[in-house]
């Protein structure tokens, strides 16, 4: 009876663990390998996003062979080539299926009008469109042979060989039909026998070179198993195997050329319902073995070498690091390891090899976690499992090698929060887990899946207090919250005690925040602000052994932990990252000018080889305090959303685990310092710019010539990478002319006015602990005018001897008869001065006096009294004008105040219908004018100018920049009786010879403006 009741016991068991895992487990599929990309494309100056084909020349640069042009890459710039219609040696064809490079380092292209020879020497294209009377056409793949014989292949006609020694052509045919067509990717050549491998659309070929015949299904004296009548694409080569689809079979087959067995078959099948695979269109393998393969039907995947596990790669609109699109052409890979794939979105690249974290997207399967502010606390499960603490989504249970996740309400749900308050604290010990959600503290037990309360202490519960850090020690669990209290609570007796403190610095503003155990198991607080306290069993107390720093940055501390050193890591939310030595008593603070990625640090976290990693957002940084450098980057995860607060835990297998809202990311401490390490094999000098023209640079180069005048240009550098984030440092310099300079940030270095002669232009990448690469050189040479060669110069300065000997003794004979001729000229122009200035005076009295009587004339009548003021002021103009008949200049002040009488004469005379408007500031009335120079511009405007009162004249006179200005509206006479347009023209000769400056006489549609040099 006992037994079947304990039978009947396990069913109910078996049963409830049934229905949990129905309602419960969201996901419970393995987790398939793992990649993230990073793209360029066309916003990052790549031609052409659409990409057939990838290859890395001698020189180490990248071309890259579009659907619309062919490009070359250095790492930063690209270089464009394209078909230009009138030129017969650029490209032949924009669409470039497939490249290679031949031993001169010449580039070769198959296009789809024939063949095309990049000369990197003289930077032109030789283009092949026919052999013999065999058009070319649709060209799918050319290759460059170990014996130096470039081979393509034309899509229906056939097989080609070019011999570089001869120039000679050699075409080989086989029987074809209208299903015949040659694969694109399907050209190889064998590693180990003289021959090329064929794929097509009737099966696999074998040329033998040196017997010049072709092995197929109809004639295979070797009976190779791979010579079927089938459809045969995607050729690739893995050492001595080959590997090829079947696409009659439908599977992908590893073939290897020594034994010529057939080692494996593959038939990956897609997650999508309905797609099929095949027809396969790409096999790329990497030096690790694993296959990366494309099919027609827009399906990729990748095959791990090892296991033949089958991985799915997909593009997401969504997820910025999948890949950039479902189909790629062409495959390269990189020497750090990444895998670069020409997709017709742009290339995608990943690194299997560096990758140093793993992302699991629990916001995946469980969408409302991204809806607030995520995870915020952890615990690790002895079996591997995670167990995970949200804002307001609840408990969850995490399998991150399933994939599979469990959500439990929390009992204090609520209608507006159905899976209950902030979880903000969580300690497991076995089957029980403590939980600490702020205003309730909870227990849940792992095998019943039910939760039970713990009861607040008394002190919290009276004043409503939260309570968000919990801490398992022994039979003991600490709490600490809103309070100046730490709690501990008796778990075998369930009693409370609490240990109030006070820091030696107390304002009474603080309280407990984070609990801490080091590795010594003592149990360290926060007091925020305050400083840190450790407990002391023997005295029943918590002791400031961390005085507060009394500095900005305690207000806003958001985690502490102490490293095997004793040092005390702080990050703080605005001010940096923070270090406490417990030897010297000292703080120590990194922010963004010392390297730190981001001054808003949210959490700080010791690994176990003594580096600090720190999280800010999807912002990363790992310290290292033996080298006090950082090492950054930054996660392609939550960019849009800064609504939450990440956290760092330490793994039992010693990885970083950062919460992100919905994601969490495990880091490998052991590759990212590894990754950090990295160092290219070389800096590449790309080009040199001379202003709009580039002069590209390759192994073949023994210098560039630049002409005389060229003198100015920019020397551009980069090195081919697969991160942004590069963790060394570009130093340059050109030999003879500056020392070792840094590149802070920018790829290229900048040379102006540089003189004629040879420079060596040198560049090198260095690592943080002194690492460097080979130092990359390129030879520049400045051409020089003829005035500036030395033998030019010698004659010159003979020529110039020679001339200054003649010139003295010249200049010894004719001494007096030159002085006497410059008596002559200065007494000639004095005279002429002087004629001109009365030609002025004379040209103005008459027309001036003859405008004035006429006035007082008609005011004698009218108004006597004014008559009489206006004679006054008359007599004041020439009494002025005979006063400095002899003089040149006069000072403007005086000008100003003459001139001044001249404008009221005129007022009266038009009333409102003339304004004039004088403003010059005092800084230029002690200069001087010719005298009557601003009277006779005045009369000027009066005299060729309309006025009237409905359309009065307006003049302003200013001074600026050295300049009297004289401007006054335009609205012309139709006609000017008494004009002899001699004033203007006598006024400038004047001053042509008083002054270097002459007056300038400008007219616009609205003005005409007199601008006379102050002297």
């Amino acid at each position: 009876m006992a037994g079947k009741v304990r039978i009947g016991f396990w069913i109910r068991i078996g049963l409830l663990v049934w229905l949990i895992g129905w309602t419960n487990w969201l996901s419970a599929e393995d987790r398939p390998a793992q990649f993230e990309f990073r793209h360029i494309q066309e916003k990052d100056g790549l031609g052409f996003n659409f990409i057939n084909c990838l290859l890395q020349d001698r020189d180490g640069f990248l071309w890259i062979g579009t659907f619309n042009g062919l490009n070359r890459y250095d790492g930063n710039q690209f270089a464009q080539f394209k078909n230009k219609r009138n030129d017969s040696h650029s490209l032949l064809n924009n669409t470039v299926h497939d490249l290679c490079e031949d031993r001169k380092g010449n580039i070769w292209m198959a296009l789809d009008k024939g063949i095309s020879r990049y000369n990197k020497k003289t930077g032109t294209f030789a283009n092949i469109t026919a052999v013999g009377k065999r058009t070319l056409g649709f060209c799918t793949n050319v290759l460059c042979d170990r014996r130096g014989n470039i081979w393509f292949t034309s899509h229906l006609v056939g097989l080609f060989r070019y011999t570089p020694q001869t120039g000679r052509i050699d075409y080989f045919p086989y029987q074809v039909d209208k299903l015949s067509y040659i694969s694109k990717n399907g050209l190889l050549e064998d590693p180990i026998r003289n021959g090329l491998w064929v794929g097509d659309g009737l099966g696999m070929r074998y040329f033998d070179i040196d017997e010049q015949r072709f092995e197929d299904h109809r004639h295979n004296p070797r009976r190779l198993p791979i010579l079927t009548n089938h459809y045969v694409s995607a050729l690739a080569l893995d050492g001595d195997r080959l590997i090829f689809a079947d696409n009659r079979n439908q599977e992908i087959i590893i073939y290897s050329l020594t034994s010529h067995q057939i080692l494996k078959t593959i038939t990956p099948v897609s997650r999508q319902p309905n797609r099929n695979v095949f027809e396969m269109a790409t096999i790329f393998v990497d030096r690790h073995h694993n296959l990366w393969t494309s099919s027609w039907n827009y399906l990729m995947f990748h095959i791990a070498a090892d296991t033949y596990q089958i991985t799915e790669l997909q593009h997401d609109e969504a997820r910025p690091t999948s890949v950039a699109s479902n189909f790629f052409w062409g495959g390269w890979q990189h020497p750090d390891g990444s895998v670069w794939l020409g997709t017709v979105n742009g290339i995608s690249y990943t690194n299997p090899e560096r990758a140093f974290y793993t992302t699991y997207n629990l916001g995946e399967l469980f969408p409302a976690l991204n809806d607030e502010r995520g995870i915020h606390t952890f615990a690790e499960d002895s079996d591997g499992s995670w167990w995970l603490g949200t804002s307001i989504r609840g408990l969850l249970h995490y399998f991150p090698q399933t994939n599979r996740l469990e959500v439990y309400k929390l009992p204090n749900a609520t209608p507006e929060r159905p899976y209950g308050m902030v979880l903000s604290s969580l300690c497991l010990d076995g089957d029980t887990l403590y939980l600490g959600a702020e205003t309730d503290l909870f227990i849940f037990n792992k095998v019943s899946k039910n939760f039970s309360r713990i009861p607040f202490p008394a002190a919290v519960k009276q004043h409503n207090a939260r309570l968000w850090n919990l801490l398992k020690d022994g039979q003991y669990l600490w709490a600490s919250g809103e309070s100046k209290k730490a709690f501990r609570y008796h778990l075998p007796t369930r009693q409370w005690e609490g240990f109030p403190m006070r820091p030696s610095n107390d304002t009474g503003s603080f309280m407990l925040s984070t609990f801490v155990m080091d590795q010594q198991k003592q149990i360290w607080v926060d007091l925020y602000p305050g400083g840190l306290a450790r407990f002391s069993p023997q005295k029943k107390c918590f002791l400031v052994d961390v005085p507060s720093s009394r500095g900005p940055f305690e207000s806003n501390t958001t985690s502490f932990n102490k490293d095997a050193q004793g040092n005390f890591w702080i990050s703080t939310n605005g001010n940096g990252l923070l270090r406490y030595s417990t030897y010297n008593h000292r703080f120590t603070r990194w922010t963004e000018n010392e390297g730190l990625a981001y001054d808003h640090c949210l959490d700080a976290l010791p690994d176990r080889l003594g580096n600090i990693w720190v999280g800010a957002y999807n912002k990363f940084s790992v310290f290292s305090p033996r080298t006090n450098r950082f090492v950054n980057f930054t996660l392609p995860y939550n960019q849009a959303n800064l609504e939450y607060v990440n956290r760092l835990f330490l793994l039992q297998n010693g990885h970083i685990l950062a919460a992100m809202k919905g994601y969490l990311v495990e880091f490998i401490p052991e590759k990212a310092v590894k990754q950090s390490a990295w160092l290219p094999d070389r800096v590449l000098i790309s080009q040199i710019g001379v202003g709009d023209s580039a002069l590209l640079n390759h192994s073949g180069l023994e210098m560039i010539k630049l002409k005389a005048g060229e003198n100015a240009f920019a020397v551009h550098f980069n090195t081919l990478t697969s991160t942004s984030e590069t963790t060394f440092d570009y130093f340059y310099q050109l030999e003879g002319y500056e020392d070792w300079q840094a590149a802070t940030g920018a790829r290229y270095a900048v040379y102006t006015r540089l003189p004629g002669g040879a420079y060596t232009f040198k560049v090198k990448a260095v690592t943080s602990d002194g690492r460097q690469t080979p130092v990359n050189t390129l030879t520049i040479h400045i051409d020089t005018y003829m005035y500036q060669k030395t033998w030019f110069q010698v004659l010159l300065a003979f020529v110039g001897l020679g001339l200054v000997a003649g010139f003295l003794r010249y200049r010894a004979n004719q001494r007096e008869q030159l002085h006497d001729l410059q008596v002559q000229a200065s007494r000639l122009e004095r005279d002429k001065t002087e004629i001109q200035y009365q030609n002025l005076i004379n040209h103005l009295n008459p027309h001036f006096l003859f405008n004035s009587l006429t006035s007082l004339n008609s005011l004698i009548n009218i108004n006597p009294p004014q008559a009489s003021v206006f004679l006054r002021k008359l007599s004041i103009i020439y009494r002025y004008i005979l006063q400095n008949k002899d003089n040149e200049l006069v000072t403007l002040e005086s000008e100003l105040n003459f001139v001044q009488n001249y404008i009221d004469l005129q007022t009266s005379r038009f009333d409102d219908a003339l304004q004039v408007d004088i403003n010059v500031p005092e800084s230029y009335r002690s200069q001087r004018i010719v005298p009557v120079t601003i009277q006779n511009l005045l009369e000027n405007a009066i005299k060729h100018n309309a006025i009237e009162e409905e359309n009065p004249l307006r003049i302003r006179i200013y001074a600026e920049g050295g300049f009297l200005y004289v401007v006054n509206s335009l609205q012309k006479k139709s006609f000017v009786e008494t004009s002899n347009k001699q004033g203007l023209a006598s006024l400038k000769s004047l001053y042509h010879y008083l002054s270097r400056r002459e007056i300038v006489v400008q007219e616009t549609q609205i003005e005409f403006i007199v601008q006379v040099p102050l002297l």
